[in-house]
């Protein structure tokens, strides 16, 4: 008798199922052994004796027998189970690849296909492939079942199964084989074998690690790291194995791709995801496979759970009923339930709660008082692996509280004004919220034992706001206080009774300034006004009052107030609190405001002077720098200069910093050479609600004033331009002149157009100096032996006055700048020469050819002598020569010193030519001083000769020849 619907699969209500079956991706079909109509199955349909199981493309099933035998189907496979009557089990594999796991079962199972039965010892573990004769003819078409028709075709390939063969790998410990002939194979873990009616053929390559189809479970972040491992049988010594890895069975997104010749095992780093592997042996990198296997493997990633609630080390309260104590934890993927573990030890021993739960939370209400430690651990059935991967441990209290705390309450304030004036705003009271608070409630009575409460109200919030119930109360003093209860009904003691006053209209009294930590200057505390505002019926007396303690037990001023406002109060510097009381005439009423803080501070502290001490000099084109220390919380500064003379004002300003410049070169009222006075005083500005203005003490000082003047160039004039010819032929003489007498003073010519700079002239030198001559000649003639070349001067006087002021011509608007302007050039030398224009060995093989390399050159008109200079390429000077009545210089190789040789052994190198012309400037009869120059002539040559090398064996000294 069968019971289905048109949303369920189809069950036996008469036959006890043997297993239950799940799968993955997409569904798996299911066949009755005395029917022939495919029912497509659910999760955790039943499996009864004599079903046949197929998957379709791209599905997987997992058979789950009662007795703990489990059978995993890949895709396109077809297998039927039975119980024999012993309560043996058999599963005959038409098609496809399984796997079957007898770990945990006591008998075992067996496996048949093709007529070979395979029988699984319990405790081990296998997998098979069967292979048809069908299948071998749609391979070779390029052909697969379809999930179309895949039942159908699993049907063609169960008849055609006679034909077929089955492969045999043990993953865990060991089978027994019969073939069909009846002879019997033992194997062991990591064997396998190929069964093809009575023929066995052991696979070349065995994979050993991981399984065909497998399933990897790893708890760590990152990458797993996958084991493969294989072993070889009748492969070539040299044999190349390579493993290819990828996301699709087709392998075309390859992930991973390696050649692990010379080892039996590898170990691969891999994302989470499922993949196909490959491995394959051949002769080399260009031979076809001679054998390979293939299989799947899902890397699983699951993370230990994460204790949410709660939090470490937090902390449960009671009183009378144990708490109920939630416990949350985030999900570990892949895992079915959870065990969770309570103990009050941190090493977990002996927990006291030990519960299983499919949830990611629960809820103990069973622990009293203590400290627990609390812990999580997933439970996985991938790979029958069980409890895995527990949490971190983490703690938290219970602590049993006595009574309940005494409520603190806040608005109205103790000696407070209500409104109960209909305005539609109601009467607000509020309290501190009380975690363990289920209930608060107000009373308010006439009197301070709260007896005959005209107002009680009850309320699950911190607050309460009396409407309707406003109208109850009358003007006058009215009394109030709260109490708090727990879910457990216990109550707490009442807070502090508290006193406000009712009137209808809005009662008012409020302090205005000063304001809160006002800070007033001690100078200015008489005329500081303190302000309010009140507005109180006329049975009340107001007083200001002034204390130096909070508490106002020791008060300073108390005074009746009638108006809004008070001054001419002088208080010496310190800390005060100030506030408004007023009392009622009537009856004990008191309305207190909040003391206010007020400081009296006093004035700020005097700078401190750095710069001028005694004496300050003035110069032309800086103004002078004055410079005190900073003063706290000074914002600016008065700075004043008095004539000593006259004590009269010459300059002021209010500095926001700690400096300030004046030119007191050109400013008339500053006198050369004469006593002055400056003040600098510290100055706090007013802040609205925060401070008064305040001033700080005086700080002054003497100084004499020295206006500086540089000294001067008179000769040449500034950016004079002098002849280039006449510098040399009729040299100029310069002057420099000064104000004051000089105590030293060292006239500096240089030349500024090259770099660096070049010195010409420093008179007296500075060996002069130290020897006493320390004053040069205020008259200088500009010549030097050979005169001064064109380009750019400047004159510095290094000068200072007998009272050590440095007057020096340093500035650069004081310097004597001139330039010397080109003398009309020579013309430039032609026809330069290099003989030979290769010196090499080619060359020195002709022993006819000098060891001389002749640099020559056409002479130039008016030229008297030449200088020639040789330049390595980088353009280094190695040579130069002054060439007398020449027109030619030669380089000979044998008069060169060792390190000259070495220097033009090889390279390539420049040389010029500079004609210059020479008169005789002081008619001595020498033609010594040049008047012109020719610009230089370039050219080049080249040298590749051997390098001289020290040698034991004698030989020739020369390498050059001679």
């Amino acid at each position: 008798m069968f019971c289905n619907s048109f949303f369920r699969a189809l069950t036996k209500m008469n036959e006890t199922p043997i297993a239950t079956i799940t799968f993955k991706y997409k569904t798996a079909q299911r066949k009755f052994l005395e029917r022939v109509v495919w029912d497509r199955l659910r999760q955790n349909s039943p499996v009864y004796n004599g079903d046949t199981i197929h998957t379709a493309n791209l599905s997987e099933a997992t058979i789950w027998f009662s007795d703990g035998n489990i059978m995993e189907l890949s895709e396109n496979t077809m297998a039927q189970v039975f119980l024999s009557e012993d309560k043996s089990l058999k599963a005959e594999l038409s098609d496809g690849f399984a796997t079957i796991d007898s770990s945990l079962s006591e008998q075992g199972m067996t496996l048949s296909s093709n007529g070979i039965e395979v029988a699984v010892q319990s405790g081990s573990a296998l997998s098979a492939g069967a292979v048809t004769a069908l299948e071998k003819t749609e391979d070779s078409k390029g052909e697969g079942i379809s999930s179309g028709s895949s039942a159908k075709k699993a049907e063609k390939a169960g008849a055609a199964s006679s034909t077929g063969g089955l492969s045999i790998q043990v993953i865990k410990g060991s089978v027994e084989v019969q073939q069909s002939d009846g002879k019997t194979i033992s194997m062991q873990q990591g064997e396998g074998i190929q069964i093809e009616g009575t023929e066995q053929k052991k696979p070349a390559l065995i994979v050993t690690k991981p399984a065909p189809q497998s399933k990897i479970l790893y708890h760590t972040q990152g990458d797993a790291r996958i084991p493969f491992s294989w072993t070889l049988s009748d492969v070539p010594e040299n044999a190349v194995t390579a493993i290819i890895i990828a996301a699709d069975k087709n392998f075309s997104d390859k992930k991973y791709q390696t050649i692990a010749t010379g080892t039996d095992s590898q170990e691969i780093p891999l994302a989470p995801g499922t993949y196909y592997w490959k491995i394959t042996i051949a002769k080399d990198n260009k031979s076809e496979p001679l054998a390979e296997q293939t299989g799947k493997i899902q890397v699983i990633q699951s993370l230990p759970p994460e204790l949410v609630a709660p939090a470490e080390e937090y902390s449960f309260s009671y009183r009378t009923r144990n708490p109920a104590v939630r416990l949350i934890w985030t999900e570990a993927t892949y895992a079915t339930s959870y065990k969770m573990e309570i103990a009050d030890n941190p090493q977990m021993n002996n927990p006291i709660v030990e519960q299983r739960s499919s949830l990611a939370s629960s809820i103990i209400s069973t622990l009293s008082e203590g400290t627990y430690w609390w812990r999580v651990t997933p439970y996985y059935t991938i790979n029958r692996t069980g409890f895995a991967s527990p949490s971190k441990t983490r703690s938290f209290s219970i602590e049993k509280k006595g009574t309940l705390p005494k409520p603190s309450v806040y608005i109205p304030q103790n000696n407070g004004i209500v409104n109960t004036e209909d305005t539609g705003k109601g009467i607000s009271f509020s309290w501190k919220q009380e975690s363990e608070a289920a209930l608060y409630t107000l009373k308010i009575a006439d009197n301070p034992n709260l007896t005959g409460a005209k107002i009680i109200q009850e309320t699950h919030d911190n607050f309460c706001t009396l409407n309707s119930d406003a109208k109850k109360l009358t003007d006058g003093k009215w009394y109030w206080a709260v109490t708090i209860q727990d879910i457990e009904g216990n109550v707490s003691e009442q807070s502090e009774v508290r006193t406000f006053f009712a009137m209808k209209g809005k009662p008012e009294q409020h302090v205005i300034e000063p304001a809160d930590n006002f800070k007033a200057s001690h100078a200015l505390m008489p005329d500081t006004r303190f302000t309010w505002k009140r507005n109180l019926p006329e049975n009340f007396v107001s007083r200001m009052q002034i204390s130096s303690d909070v508490s106002f037990s020791k008060l300073l001023y108390d005074s009746i107030v009638t108006g809004t406002s008070a001054k001419g109060i002088n208080l010496p510097e310190g800390t005060y609190y100030w506030r408004l009381k007023s009392s009622s005439t009537t009856d004990e009423a008191e309305l207190v405001t909040s003391a206010r803080v007020l400081k009296v501070a006093g004035n700020l502290a005097a700078p401190i002077l750095n710069e001028p001490k005694e004496r300050a000099v003035a110069r032309e084109t800086v103004p002078y720098t004055f410079s005190w220390k900073e003063v706290s919380e000074a914002d600016y500064y008065k700075f004043s200069i008095f004539r000593l003379s006259d004590d009269e004002l010459v300059y002021e300003e209010n500095v926001f910093g700690t400096e300030t410049t004046v030119d007191m070169f050109s400013n008339k009222k500053f006198t050369d050479k004469s006593m002055y006075k400056w003040q600098v005083q510290a100055h706090a500005n007013a802040i609205p609600g925060i401070q008064s203005r305040r001033t700080g003490a005086l700080s002054e000082n003497d100084f004499y004033l020295v206006k500086l003047r540089p000294v001067e160039i008179t000769v040449p004039s500034r950016n004079a331009q002098i002849n280039g010819a006449d510098a040399i032929i009729s040299p100029i003489t310069a002057h420099w002149s000064c104000v004051d007498k000089v105590k030293k003073a060292q006239f500096v010519l240089t030349k500024t157009d090259v770099n660096p700079s070049l010195e010409i002239m420093r008179i007296p030198s500075d060996l002069q100096m130290n020897n006493g001559n320390t004053v040069a000649p205020q008259d200088i003639l500009l010549d030097t032996p050979d005169g001064l070349r064109p380009g750019s001067y400047e004159i510095i006087v290094y000068a200072e006055t007998l009272d050590e002021i440095d007057i020096s011509n340093t500035d650069k608007n004081n310097r004597g700048m001139f330039t010397v302007l080109p003398v009309e050039p020579l013309d430039t030398a032609q026809n330069l020469v290099t003989t030979p224009q290769v010196f090499d060995t080619e060359y020195l093989r002709n022993p006819q050819n000098p060891k001389t390399i002749t640099l020559s050159w056409n002479k130039v008109p008016k030229a008297t002598d030449y200088f020639v200079s040789i330049r390595n390429k980088r353009g280094k000077e190695i040579l130069s020569q002054n060439v007398k009545e020449d027109t030619s210089y030669a380089i000979d190789f044998n008069l060169l010193s060792e390190e000259d040789k070495i220097t033009f052994s090889k390279g390539t190198f420049n040389w010029t030519v500079k004609g210059v012309r020479r008169i005789d400037t002081d008619k001595d009869g020498i033609v010594d001083k040049i008047l012109q120059e020719s610009p230089e002539a370039k050219s080049s040559f080249q040298t590749d000769i051997p390098t001289p090398k020290k040698s034991k064996a004698k030989g020739a000294s020369n390498p050059y020849g001679n």
